[in-house]
């Protein structure tokens, strides 16, 4: 009489599943992106499919895991700041002629060096979200490495993590989105229809 034999548990499958619950996004350096980037990534995305969670790899290095059927993230007030302060840097940076992907994804940043803070408008943008210092950017950037986006040294400088991209591409969308628009108010011409599809991280 044969047996079948089960495969062997998934690695780290208990402290990945946690992560995935608080939100956590894993790229190289992480002991969970080397396990889920591998030949397995495929049997955690089977697993938790079952789950009703949705594995996703992104080319530009890092993990992560959505609910599908679950809004409870979208538009609450944590990602909203973060998607504000994200707009608010990629807005400044345009401003001054930077190049916003290497600006943003520099290595071993000061919170005091950063742009946000220059303009009125994008202070009265910061202040609606709760981040009216630089005391308050420093901290909300704190609580974006217990997510993964945002690593931080024992100096007190910060480097964004590959996964910064997912609020990064909302910005970018939407920036994109009014440019166009004020581009065909000025011109007068025709308006397109369009189905542009953002999704929040």
């Amino acid at each position: 009489m044969s047996h079948t034999v089960a495969p062997p548990p998934l690695p780290l499958l208990s402290t990945i599943f946690r992560g995935i619950k608080a939100g956590r996004h894993w790229c190289f350096g992480d002991p969970e992106y080397a396990e889920l980037n591998g030949e397995l990534f495929e049997a955690y995305r089977t697993f938790f499919a079952q789950l009703d969670l949705t594995l996703h790899r992104d080319p530009r290095g890092f993990v992560y895991a959505i609910d599908e059927d679950s809004d409870a993230e979208k538009g609450t007030e944590r990602i909203t700041k973060y998607v504000v302060l994200t707009a608010v840097w990629v807005d400044a940076l345009a401003d001054q002629g930077r190049d916003i992907g290497t600006a943003i994804f520099a290595q071993r940043q000061r919170v005091e060096d950063l742009p946000h803070f220059t303009t009125e408008a994008h202070r009265r943008l910061l202040n609606q979200v709760g981040i009216g210092s630089i005391d308050d950017l420093q901290n909300t950037l704190k609580t974006l490495e217990r997510y993964g986006f945002v690593n931080w040294t024992i100096d007190g400088r910060f480097s964004p993590q590959p996964a910064f991209h997912r609020f990064l591409d909302v910005c970018l969308a939407a920036k994109a989105a009014t440019d166009d628009d004020q581009h065909q108010t000025e011109s007068s011409r025709p308006s397109v229809a369009t189905a542009t599809e953002q999704n929040q991280p």
